[in-house]
């Protein structure tokens, strides 16, 4: 395997594949959980097989390492509330959370098909793989959730003989209550609450900076903060975690940490007399109420940050769903000069009316049509609208998990403003993006 594919497999290894122990433990969590009313859940499981090559020589790619290439692409395309997790050398599963509509598992699974059925480096040429995928809708009844993976895996092998478009929809297997025990320790809430309190208190978490890119000097314009858990050697991706964490009422402090965090970092950068960007953080919807205000100044006032070195980011379906306190909320963080992104833009919420409403500064464009763009059908005109009202507001646009410089020249043409992506780095400890940030302007 050549060294981009190298690479890769070692990133989805370390930072992106749960093993099937973790996935399960998600999947138990997430099937004890009551869904909110109008939210659906699926589970998708992608089968990866080889299909033609255009080498002359024996493919030098193995089963694993091809998974490894596949879910790489796949990784970057799934949401922060989504999981991924390997079920075999040939199969990934992914837990697609809070989708607007059944529908939605079927329009997604088709752009992670299309994404992992793009061709691979192979000996002296080209493998173009085969990816079917088998969808089961989570069940309002209990079921285990080791039968469920099973079911989904099988009809995902069943998808490549029985059907042309290579993915079917089901239904969880039926199981009567009684048959389910209740699961494990950790499928609780009890588990993730204490666990969480000890990650908290153990300096459990970390931050991980992703940058964005200026499309037209190339230049570092922000950096978003990312969280992570390393729980002695394993590194616990944020969705595992983050869901577990909403549903056991303790991401406030999560979030309050990731804010001081941020702030402390930034104050240590500026000690050292390094010139860094703002840094964008993520708020959750237990953070939308006004109490937040004090989180913050005290953060800024404490880590001597100026306000403009903050981005909050707020995602649509939070906005949405705390209209009262976000508005209020909102209009005192930019009063006190801080930026606002709004996030996941145009994944099933989106009002352009918002964007002239709310005092935002950014307004990011979600993985999935960055993913489209490409094509040339709705996912590029839907990218063109949000950037021509943007422009228009005085909005700044951040596309979001770009992949290839196609993609990103794509979006320059259409006129946005800045990318972040896997085409520039995945999101690295603070060490290792003190490198990269030196290294890349060293080159321009």
């Amino acid at each position: 395997m050549n060294d981009t594919n190298a690479l890769r497999r070692q990133v989805v290894l370390a930072d992106l594949l749960l093993d099937r122990q973790r996935l399960l433990r998600a999947l138990s969590l997430e099937l004890r959980t009551p869904s909110s009313p109008g939210c659906h859940c699926a589970l998708v499981v992608l089968h990866v097989g080889r299909g033609q090559r255009t080498a002359t020589r024996q493919p030098a790619i193995s089963d694993a390492d091809l998974l490894a290439t596949t879910a790489f692409r796949i990784g970057s395309r799934i949401r922060r509330r989504d999981i991924i997790g390997r079920v075999s050398d040939q199969q990934i599963a992914i837990l697609l959370r809070d989708l607007g509509s059944r529908d939605a598992a079927v329009q997604i699974t088709r752009r992670f098909i299309r994404a992992g059925e793009s061709p691979v480096a192979c000996g002296d040429g080209l493998l173009y793989p085969i990816v079917s995928a088998g969808i089961t809708h989570l069940p309002q009844v209990p079921v285990w959730p080791a039968t469920l993976l099973e079911h989904t895996a099988e009809v995902a092998d069943q998808a490549i003989r029985e059907s042309a478009s290579r993915f079917l929809v089901t239904e969880a297997p039926a199981a009567p209550t009684e048959s389910v025990n209740p699961p494990d320790e950790a499928g609780n809430e009890h588990h993730w609450r204490n666990a969480i309190g000890r990650a908290l208190s153990g300096s459990e978490f970390r931050l991980h900076y992703q940058p964005q890119i200026d499309m037209r000097t190339h230049r570092l314009t922000g950096l978003e903060a990312l969280i992570r858990w390393q729980r002695d050697d394993e590194l616990i991706m944020p969705g595992e975690f983050i869901p577990a964490a909403e549903r056991c009422d303790v991401i406030g402090p999560i979030g309050d940490w990731t804010l001081n965090e941020a702030c402390r970092q930034l104050d240590q950068w500026n000690t050292n007399g390094d010139e860094y960007p703002r840094v964008a953080v993520n708020l959750s919807a237990q953070q939308m109420r006004v109490q937040t205000l004090d989180t913050v100044r005290y953060a800024l006032k404490h880590h001597r940050v100026p306000p403009d070195k903050l981005e909050i980011e707020i995602t649509e379906s939070t906005l949405i769903s705390h209209l009262d306190e976000a508005t209020t909320l909102m209009n005192e963080l930019v009063a006190m000069g801080v930026r606002l992104s709004l996030d996941d833009f145009g994944t099933g919420y989106s009002s352009f009316v918002r964007l002239k409403r709310w005092p935002f500064g950014t307004v990011k464009i979600d993985y999935q049509f960055v993913a489209g763009v490409l094509l040339g059908g709705y996912d590029t005109e839907l990218i063109r609208a949000i950037i021509a009202i943007a422009r228009k507001l005085e909005i700044e646009t951040v596309a979001e998990g770009v992949e290839t410089s196609a993609q990103r020249d794509a979006l320059a043409s259409l006129g946005c403003h800045a990318w972040q992506g896997y085409h520039c780095t995945r999101p690295l400890p603070p060490g290792h993006i003190e490198t990269f940030i030196r290294d890349w302007h060293g080159r321009l």
